[in-house]
């Protein structure tokens, strides 16, 4: 080996050393190629020299960091792991007012109060190429897992999901509470399934259309997947025609969803006094509270539990009610670059039965949303697969450059109605905004209208303010109040939120 080529070794090597494992790994490598091409080097020699170093960095994880979030993943990309995480921390004003003495967790509603409505931590990432995961958990108070999920994503057009997840019903629910425009989700969202655990085919077969298909169980206790009898099902389907004409500034979406769900609810013994009848054992079929998390209870309606035979015999614990529920769903979605229209509209049927008493009943809710970026982010630049995903400020928020980042006005009006109610038996009873006080000709509504702003510093940093008003339908008691009299007819809410997430 001549002088040169000896000095183009030492060279080529020092360089090696001095890169390290990691950061330097591409530009040593060109160097010894570029050597290699001038014809300093040989092929097997450049080889050689490279051998070592390539076969560390082949083998080395990468991290990546977009948005806030890191990723750590392995060298061929085949495997990832993300942390994530979310902090929601609301302030809330009511200024609703309870005529009556005493008080339960139901008019406690009308406090004002913080409340750190979202605490999560957990992980998510790619293995073996195919498969994706996620797991979190909801940290205040006892942990608990809210999703857990496995899914095999190797076609677009048909994928297999496993474990607890959201169920196919609804596009509020299925957008995060990290990306909805208001604080809170709409009477809609109080009537869906949610986070349940089941099992699920989906997929989007083109550009502009996606289909889910899901069989799940209600509780994730031992009493089953068919604790009701039969097991449960929901199903969803979008299509954005503006997606399929291939026009990226606009959305046209319409999806349809459907739920037939029979499961089983424990009764228990309520202790509080009623103001029509004794201590009762009872299991709550379905409610509504009041949009933005204000009045609980507007709405309740309950089947009785079995009457005990023994006075030291523990009916409640042993007894469960079945609860029928079929409901269909429509939603749409309308924009143009920094203007949207977002609407929804579902209808449910509810059976409760238990050995003592049946009640059943109808519900209708839905809503209407309109939004304007006023910073000029186009919204359908966050739609993906049928929902909306996070938002990007045109301009993240920095004093120094006099930047604010996105700033959006919304109002929304919305509703929830209940007829057709049929009772019997002993124990069954509806309850709140009632035009009759717990009878076979009772109907219950409200109707609520809100404001507020969005303002989205970065893609980690969010406040958000809203202001509610609910007109009930009927004057309403206060459940379980003694003396309360039919005096509350609105509810006024203002609200605030600081939302980080990654």
């Amino acid at each position: 080996m001549n002088f040169n080529k000896k000095l183009a070794v030492a060279v080529s090597g020092a360089v090696l050393l001095m890169a390290g494992q990691f950061a330097l790994a591409d530009s040593a490598t060109d160097i010894v190629d570029a050597l290699v091409s001038k014809g300093v080097l040989t092929e097997e020699e450049g080889k050689l020299i490279t051998k070592g170093h390539t076969s560390k960095t082949s083998v080395t994880p990468v991290v990546k960091e977009k948005d806030g979030a890191f990723t750590l993943e392995s060298a061929n990309g085949r495997n990832s792991v993300s942390l994530t995480g979310r902090m929601h921390l609301d302030a809330r004003w009511n200024d609703a007012y309870v005529d009556g003495s005493g008080s339960d967790r139901d008019t406690a509603s009308f406090s004002d109060q913080f409340e750190l409505r979202r605490a999560r931590m957990g992980v998510k990432g790619i293995f073996a190429k195919d498969f994706k995961y996620e797991v979190v958990a909801s940290l205040p108070g006892t942990a608990s897992v809210d999703v857990a999920y496995l899914d095999w994503a190797k076609l677009d057009a048909f994928q297999l999901r496993m474990g607890k997840f959201k169920q196919p019903f609804g596009l509020e629910q299925l957008t995060s509470s990290n990306n909805i425009g208001m604080m809170e989700r709409s009477y809609v969202d109080q009537t869906v399934p949610a986070k349940k655990l089941g099992f699920q085919i989906m997929g989007s077969p083109r550009a502009g259309l996606t289909y889910a298909l899901s069989t799940f169980q209600n509780n994730d206790t031992e009493l089953g997947m068919d604790d009701g009898g039969k097991a449960s099902g929901a199903a969803r389907a979008t299509i954005n025609f503006a997606e399929i004409m291939g026009d990226k500034e606009s959305i046209m979406h319409v999806g349809l969803s459907g739920l037939d769900s029979t499961y089983a609810v424990r009764p228990s013994s309520s202790s509080q006094t009623d103001v029509t009848s004794a201590t009762a054992t009872r299991a709550t079929v379905s409610s509504f509270r009041t949009s933005g998390r204000g009045l609980s209870n507007a709405f309740r309606g309950q089947v009785g539990g079995t009457p005990c035979v023994s006075a030291d015999y523990n009916c409640a614990s042993e007894y469960t009610a079945t609860v029928q529920n079929t409901a269909y769903g429509l939603e749409g979605i309308f924009a143009s670059g920094p203007f949207k229209l977002v609407g929804e509209y579902s209808a449910a049927d509810y059976k409760g039965k238990s050995q003592s008493s049946n009640i059943s009943y109808d519900t209708k809710t839905y809503y209407v949303e309109a939004g304007w970026f006023i910073t000029g982010e186009k919204y359908a630049s966050s739609y993906k697969n049928g929902v909306f995903s996070s938002f990007k400020p045109n301009n993240a928020f920095d004093l120094d450059k006099g930047n604010w980042g996105a700033i959006e006005a919304l109002f929304r009006a919305e509703g929830f109605d209940v007829d057709d109610v049929s009772m019997s038996g002993t124990g069954q009873r509806v309850q709140g905004s009632l035009s009759q006080a717990s009878s076979n000709a009772s109907t219950s509504g409200a109707k609520t209208y809100t404001g507020g702003f969005r303002w989205i510093l970065n893609p980690n940093v969010v406040f958000k303010g809203n202001y509610a008003y609910t007109k009930f339908d009927h004057a309403f008691a206060p459940i379980d109040v003694q003396g309360a009299t039919a005096s509350v007819k609105d509810e006024k809410l203002l609200m605030f939120r600081t939302q980080f997430m990654f």
